[in-house]
C-alpha cells in the first residue's frame, strides 16, 4: 500500500442536527474514510488543495466534505457545511430547485433537484450578501455503475455579473438623467411599432425641446442646467402613463414613445399632460427657474421606426420656427387610425359587458417533451350582435383610452378563474394583464376576490405581463406585484427578448415564467442569427431558474428544435388553437382545434394574469464543457473519485 498524507475528514458518527442526514450518509463517510486511506495526497492534492469551491455530496443533497474554498465561497466553516443541505445556499427570492422539474441526464441515478442545476445561479452566503456562481456537478460511481457520490463544483462569476448589469445600463440609460438614451430607444421603437402591427394599434411620439434653454446653461453654469435637465427628466417620468417610455435624445431633446394611441386627441391630450410639468418653476441653487418647451407631435400605425422619427423631428422644426416657443405642432401625415366610430364602438363595448356578449378562449400551453397538458391561456373574444366574433385587435384599444380596461380585466380574470377551478387540479391558467390595470389602486383585492369566489388555489393562477411593463413600471405596480405574488399567484414575462433590457426586466419584479415571443420562435429553424438568440434566451431563463415557454409554435421542426435546445414548455397552432371553454377531461394535443379566421392575428387581452403550474423544464443535454468551467479540474477531479469508488488493491 502506498504512503498517504493523513486528511481530515468528518468523523464517522458526526453529530447531527436534526434535518441532518441519517445512517445513508454516515455509512458514506465511512465508505470515504476507508476508501482514502491509501489516497489522502491525493484527496488533497486535487480536492482540498483545488482552486475552485468544491463539495463531496450525497445522493440526496446533503454535504459529506467540503474544501476551503467552498467554505470562504459561502461564508461557512467545514462543520458548518457538513451534514446540511446544499439548499441552504440558494438565494431564498429565488422560486426553490425542486420546483424546476430538473431530470438526471440519461444514466444518471436520481438526484436532488439542486444538484442538477448546472449554470448560473444566485447564492446567499452566511452574511446575507448575494453572489453569482457558475454550478456544475460529477457523478461519482462504483466500476459496476452504482453511484457513490456526487463532487459540486461553484466558481464565483460575481464581479463578471455586475460589469455585465453596468454594460447594460451604461449603454441604454442616459447617465444624466438615469432615463433611457438614444440607443434604447431604437429597440423600443422597433418594439412598440411591432406591437402594433400585431394589436391593430398605433404608436405616438411626442419629441419635446426645452426653450432656450442654452441661455439658461450659459448664465447659470453647466453644473446648474445638468441639475435643471435632471429635474425635469424627472417630472417628465412621473407624469408619462405605465405604458409609455420616456427618452432623453441629447442635450435639450427629450421624446416619448406612447403606445396603444387611438387618434391625435388622445395624443393631443398627453402632450399637455406632459407639458404641464413645467407649470411649477424648478428649483436650482436656491434660484426658481421657469422653463416652456416646444413640442412636434406625429402618430401611425404601419411606418418604420425611422420614419416615425423623422417626422416627429419635422413636427418639432416646425414648432420652433422663426424663434417662436411653448408650440405644440402635429406632423401633417398623421391621420386618424379607425375605420370605425370609436364612439360608437365604445358604446356597444359598453352594452357588451352587461349583455354577456364576452367570451374566453382557451389556447393550451404543453409539455414538449410528451405533449402533457399543463394548462391554458385565456384570451378574450367579442361575440358582437350583428358583426360577429370580433378579435382583441378591433376594440382593446377603444377600451384603453376609455377607460374601460379595468372592467374587461376583473370580468376576464373573474371568468378565467371560475372556468379554470372546474379543470382537472394540475392544470393552470393564464391571464394576461395591461400596465394600466396593474397600476390601478384596488388591483391586488380584485386578485384575491376572484380566486376566492372561484375556490382556485393561487398557485393555478398565472398573469402575464409585457416587458416593458416591467422595465417601466412604477412604485404602484411594484406594489401590486408584491402584494399578489405573496398571496401565491405567479408572474409570467410576455415577449421576452423584444425589450432592450431583459436582465433588467427579470430583476425589477418577482419573474416566474418568461414566454420567448412569437417573432423569434417563427424563425428559429431557418435564421441561424435568430436560432443564436433564442439559444441564448433559453440559457438565461434557466440559468436564473425560470420557466419558460416557447409562445407561436407552427409545426413540428421549430417544436424539435425548441426541444433539443432545451426549452421544456411550448404554446402554438402545432398542439391547438385558441378555442371555447375546454372540459375538465379535454385534451387538445394532437387536435388543431379550428378557430375563427380572426384568431390568427388576433391578440391577447392586455389584462389581469394568472398564474403558471409548476412546470417540468427539460434539462439540456450534457456536453463535456457543461461539467465544470476548468476541463483540468473536471477530468481530474473525475480520476480521483473515480479511483475512490473503485480501488485496484
Amino acid at each position: 500500500m502506498r504512503d498517504a498524507v493523513p486528511v481530515s475528514l468528518p468523523a464517522p458518527e458526526m453529530p447531527r442536527s436534526p434535518g441532518t442526514p441519517g445512517g445513508g450518509a454516515g455509512q458514506r463517510l465511512r465508505a470515504i474514510d476507508t476508501l482514502l486511506a491509501d489516497r489522502g495526497q491525493l484527496f488533497q492534492a486535487l480536492f482540498l488543495d483545488a482552486p475552485i469551491a468544491k463539495a463531496l455530496v450525497d445522493l440526496d443533497g446533503h454535504v459529506l466534505v467540503a474544501n476551503p474554498r467552498m467554505c470562504a465561497l459561502t461564508g461557512r466553516t467545514a462543520e458548518g457545511l457538513a451534514g446540511r443541505h446544499v439548499d441552504l445556499l440558494a438565494h431564498p427570492d429565488d422560486p426553490p430547485v425542486g420546483d424546476l422539474g430538473l431530470q438526471p441526464a440519461p444514466g444518471e441515478p436520481p438526484l436532488d433537484p439542486n444538484l442538477l442545476l448546472d449554470g448560473e445561479r444566485r447564492l446567499r452566503r452566511s452574511d446575507g450578501t448575494e453572489l453569482w456562481v457558475v454550478q456544475s456537478h460529477e457523478v461519482v460511481r462504483q466500476n459496476n455503475g452504482t453511484p457513490q457520490f456526487v463532487v459540486l463544483s461553484l466558481v464565483d462569476v460575481t464581479d463578471r455579473r455586475r460589469a455585465e448589469e453596468d454594460a447594460v445600463r451604461r449603454a441604454f440609460m442616459d447617465p444624466l438623467t438615469g432615463l433611457p438614451n438614444r440607443r434604447a430607444l431604437t429597440d423600443r421603437l422597433r418594439h412598440a411599432v411591432a406591437l402594433s402591427r400585431r394589436r391593430g394599434l398605433q404608436v405616438g411620439l411626442v419629441h419635446l425641446n426645452i426653450d432656450r434653454f442654452q441661455a439658461v446653461n450659459d448664465a447659470l453654469g453647466h453644473e446648474a442646467g445638468d441639475l435643471l435637465l435632471s429635474q425635469f427628466a424627472d417630472r417628465l417620468r412621473w407624469s408619462t402613463r405605465v405604458e409609455d417610455t420616456a427618452v432623453r435624445l441629447g442635450a435639450d431633446e427629450f421624446l416619448v414613445v406612447a403606445e396603444d394611441v387611438e387618434d391625435l386627441d388622445g395624443l393631443r391630450a398627453l402632450a399637455d399632460r406632459l407639458l404641464s410639468v413645467l407649470d411649477e418653476p424648478f428649483v436650482v441653487n436656491g434660484r426658481e427657474i421657469t422653463l416652456s418647451a416646444s413640442v412636434g407631435l406625429t402618430l401611425g400605425a404601419d411606418m418604420t421606426p425611422d420614419d416615425l422619427l423623422r417626422q416627429a423631428q419635422s413636427a418639432l422644426t416646425r414648432a420652433k420656427a422663426d424663434g417662436q416657443r411653448a408650440r405644440i405642432e402635429v406632423h401633417e401625415g398623421a391621420l386618424s387610425r379607425s375605420d370605425v366610430d370609436a364612439l360608437q364602438l365604445e358604446t356597444e363595448l359598453r352594452h357588451a359587458l352587461d349583455n354577456d356578449e364576452l367570451r374566453l378562449f382557451y389556447q393550451p400551453i404543453v409539455h414538449l417533451a410528451d405533449e402533457t397538458l399543463l394548462g391554458y391561456e385565456a384570451l378574450i373574444r367579442w361575440q358582437h350582435p350583428t358583426r360577429g366574433l370580433l378579435p382583441p385587435g378591433v376594440f382593446l384599444d377603444v377600451a384603453e383610452n376609455n377607460r374601460l380596461t379595468s372592467k374587461l380585466g376583473a370580468w376576464v380574470l373573474r371568468r378565467a378563474c371560475l372556468d379554470a377551478a372546474t379543470w382537472a387540479d394540475d392544470l393552470r391558467v393564464h391571464v394576461n394583464i395591461s400596465a394600466r390595470h396593474l397600476a390601478e389602486d384596488g388591483f391586488s383585492e380584485l386578485v384575491a376576490a376572484a380566486l376566492e369566489e372561484s375556490g382556485l388555489p393561487p398557485h393555478r393562477l398565472e398573469l402575464e405581463i409585457t416587458e416593458s411593463t416591467a422595465l417601466f413600471a412604477a412604485e404602484a405596480t411594484l406594489h401590486s406585484v408584491a402584494v399578489v405574488t405573496d398571496q401565491g399567484v405567479t408572474l409570467a414575462l410576455d415577449d421576452f427578448g423584444t425589450g432592450y433590457s431583459a436582465i433588467t426586466a427579470l430583476h425589477r419584479l418577482p419573474i416566474h415564467t418568461v414566454k420567448i415571443d412569437r417573432s423569434f420562435v417563427a424563425d428559429v429553424v431557418t435564421q441561424p442569427s435568430t436560432a443564436a438568440l433564442v439559444h441564448g434566451l433559453l440559457q438565461l431563463g434557466r440559468g436564473m431558474g425560470l420557466q419558460v415557454i416557447a409562445e407561436g409554435i407552427e409545426d413540428l421542426d421549430q417544436a424539435a428544435w425548441l426541444l433539443d435546445h432545451g426549452c421544456a414548455m411550448a404554446q402554438g397552432y402545432a398542439f391547438g388553437r385558441p378555442a371555447p371553454l375546454p372540459s375538465p377531461a379535454e385534451v387538445l394535443i394532437g387536435e388543431v382545434t379550428e378557430a375563427p379566421a380572426e384568431d390568427v392575428a388576433g391578440e391577447l387581452l392586455p389584462v389581469p394574469p394568472a398564474p403558471a403550474p409548476e412546470l417540468p423544464r427539460q434539462r439540456p443535454p450534457s456536453t463535456p464543457e457543461g461539467h465544470d468551467v476548468t476541463d483540468t479540474g473536471r477530468l481530474s477531479a473525475r480520476t480521483l473519485f473515480d479511483e475512490l469508488a473503485d480501488p485496484e488493491d
